[in-house]
């Protein structure tokens, strides 16, 4: 399997031409040159989020705890009702603008390892080429297919520690080329900021504000100040443009206050001994950072792989208690195995999990509500899909995996309910992915001649 590193996000950044001039910016209606968009454009942004260990759903003695309780339309009073039982009932705020899809399976069957093989099928839609952590794709990612057909490049992140074992399985160029996550935030950043150098270290530039506590958004001071005195700019442009610059200080001060530099600790080691929450921490940046990335037209389709699964040393702290590895919890015994001593009260610990998981997802549609492109809010012309690489932890199953989308990609998708459909294999659901987004999808996991599923079209 060859493995590549991260690629650039595209030739701009959120800092263009020679030293500090030119900032790139969001949707601006008024002043059409100065915005991240052509006159007239229609973008669609795809984001893809795979989270590891599966959920809680009905299985054996265990009790539904992820699935709404009927099929149908949703609505806030329904998802309200469900919450207290069913995690996707934490989403009520915004039941008219989701559709959750069950019935869903991988192509193939387990071989090896269920969390790299299920990672690797997640958003290729084809059986693995080869089995356990060694297994690659036979084509590319879904991610890759709508990014470079815009012309640019995905954003790939990543959440949680990288042990070396199963690690990144989720976004492929090609088959059999694996693209490199990024796992810290703050490179995240400063590769959207222009920031880095060629090596892929800070740059000077970046090293400089950050010992005088800058922000990028004092390097355009002048070029902003310009921009707030056009008497074109209308009221409606110059909140989005103080909201883009709010959300850049946010993302900034929040890196920071991760410590991720702090006494030359990597992430991992971060994670390892960090606070309550840290994974959901750096998973909030990570959306945050695509909604930024979305909102000034940088790519079209952006990854984040959410823990791995078999390597994965994530714990959670919840209610003043820290539970055994997630790993564990799922699968319901003290091993990353199938067998071992029982945790006692497992399923209860991995349902608590499920809806801290939720709740995060939850801030990535808050955040899409305020940010604008040329068709509305990102919630209009985007969609994020959740999912997980097993559908439930105790047999590593791939049958009936969750399925979650919010947002409509413009009109062009479903919205505000639940299907409850046949088993279906994933390379469908891809595929109508990527004719919503305006790509033929008839040459995408070739080797698997079926149908887009139609049920999840408008």
């Amino acid at each position: 399997m060859k493995t590549v590193p991260k690629k650039k996000v595209s030739r701009r950044a959120l800092l263009r031409g020679a030293g500090t001039t030119g900032l790139l910016l969001p949707f601006l209606e008024s002043v059409p040159e100065r915005s991240a968009f052509a006159q007239n454009e229609d973008p669609r942004f795809a984001f893809f989020i795979c989270g590891a260990n599966g959920v809680v759903q009905k299985y054996g003695d265990e009790p539904e705890r992820f699935w709404p309780t009927e099929p149908g339309p949703l609505t806030k009073e329904k998802m309200l009702a469900d919450s207290a039982e069913r995690c996707t009932g934490l989403l009520a705020d915004y039941a008219d603008q989701l559709l959750i899809v069950s019935g869903m399976r991988y192509p193939d069957a387990a071989r090896g390892d269920t969390h790299a093989e299920g990672h690797t099928m997640c958003l290729t839609g084809l059986p693995c080429e080869g089995t356990s952590i060694k297994a690659t794709s036979k084509g590319p990612s879904v991610d890759w297919v709508i990014a470079e057909h815009a012309g640019g490049v995905p954003l790939n992140t990543y959440a949680g520690m990288k042990s070396g074992y199963v690690d990144d399985k989720l976004s492929f160029r090609s088959a059999g080329e694996l693209v490199i996550a990024e796992p810290d935030p703050k490179k995240v950043y400063l590769e959207l900021a222009g920031l880095l150098d060629g090596t892929g270290a800070e740059s000077a530039m970046a090293l400089e504000l950050a010992r005088r506590r800058k922000s990028v958004n004092d390097l355009v001071r002048e070029d902003l100040q310009g921009l707030l005195s056009d008497p074109r700019l209308s009221s409606a442009d110059r909140q989005r443009l103080e909201l883009h610059l709010s959300v850049i200080r946010d993302i900034e001060v929040s890196t920071e206050r991760m410590g991720c530099s702090e006494k030359n600790l990597s992430l991992d080691e971060i994670l390892t001994i960090g606070p309550k929450g840290y994974i959901e921490d750096v998973v909030r940046l990570q959306m945050q950072l695509v909604g930024v990335a979305f909102s000034c037209n940088m790519t079209r389709a952006a990854t984040l792989q959410w823990g791995d699964g078999g390597g994965d040393g994530t714990f959670y702290i919840i209610d003043g208690e820290k539970l055994e590895r997630f790993h564990f919890i799922s699968h319901r015994v003290r091993s990353d195995g199938f067998s071992g001593e029982p945790i006692v009260g497992a399923a209860e610990m991995h349902a608590k999990i499920d809806r801290v998981r939720m709740g995060t997802f939850k801030t990535l549609l808050d955040h899409w509500r305020l940010l604008s492109t040329p068709q509305g809010n990102l919630l209009d012309s985007a969609f994020a899909m959740w999912t997980t690489d097993v559908a439930v932890g105790p047999t590593g199953s791939f049958q009936n995996l969750p399925v979650i989308i919010a947002g409509s990609a413009g009109g062009r998708l479903r919205q505000g309910e639940y299907l409850k459909l046949p088993a279906f294999n994933n390379t469908r659901l891809l595929k109508s992915f990527l004719e919503v987004c305006g790509v033929d999808s008839s040459g995408f996991a070739a080797s698997e001649n079926v149908e887009p599923l139609s049920e999840v079209l408008a």
